[in-house]
């Protein structure tokens, strides 16, 4: 199986580098860069679509379903993270921000979703493939932090150690708008140090 990893098009918070509201929609930039991503994901030919409930998600979504001829399914493990509200506004590289980044992934943190219940998402998403046939070629339109922290997990579904977390703050800033990854996804293979993941490259 073939999995297409998608963040969603351009958004103002995006813009600003700010954490965001649930329903920040997408920029006309958005739209642009979504409809762009479209056709080349057509070529790809998927078979299904998936994406975050978030608006940002389901609009990238939707200019992909137009032009992929599929109807997008909604899919609560494919959010972004859900930070605690007080985030919202605030620079992503904020003092604020970085002192919630370090409390979240220690576990110290009381509002929001937890490292442990994000853990647990991926590892729900990650199942939610095997209900596809074998062949299928999935499309998921996502978020940054979800996309980045799901291929921090890709091997195991235990907390990642501190080098591997700012690798993926390092990647989760570098991701641009409607950047893919592709994957493979093979329940067939024998497991190795992986399991039955592999990214495409």
């Amino acid at each position: 199986m073939e999995v297409y990893l998608i963040r969603h098009g351009e958004t103002s918070g995006n813009v600003a580098h700010r954490h965001q509201a649930e329903n920040s929609p997408l920029t006309t930039r958005g739209v642009e860069q979504a409809r762009i991503i479209a056709t080349k994901v057509k070529d790809l030919e998927p078979t299904h679509l998936l994406t975050s409930p978030l608006v940002r998600a389901v609009e990238t979504a939707r200019e992909i379903g137009q032009v992929c001829d599929l109807i997008p399914e909604t899919n609560q493990n494919f959010m972004e993270l859900v930070r605690p509200q007080s985030m919202y506004g605030n620079y992503h590289t904020s003092i604020k921000s970085l002192t919630f980044y370090s409390q979240w992934f220690y576990g110290r943190v009381n509002e929001g979703e937890s490292y442990e219940s994000l853990r647990e998402r991926i590892q729900l998403a990650k199942g939610h493939f095997a209900s596809y046939p074998e062949d299928a070629r999935v499309a998921v339109v996502s978020h940054s932090v979800f996309i980045n922290l799901f291929l921090a997990h890709l091997c195991n579904d235990k907390p990642i150690g501190p080098a591997t977390a700012l690798k993926s703050f390092v990647d989760i800033i570098a991701m641009k708008n409607t950047d893919f990854v592709p994957l493979i996804f093979d329940p067939e293979a024998h497991p190795d140090t992986c399991g039955w993941w592999r990214v495409d490259h």
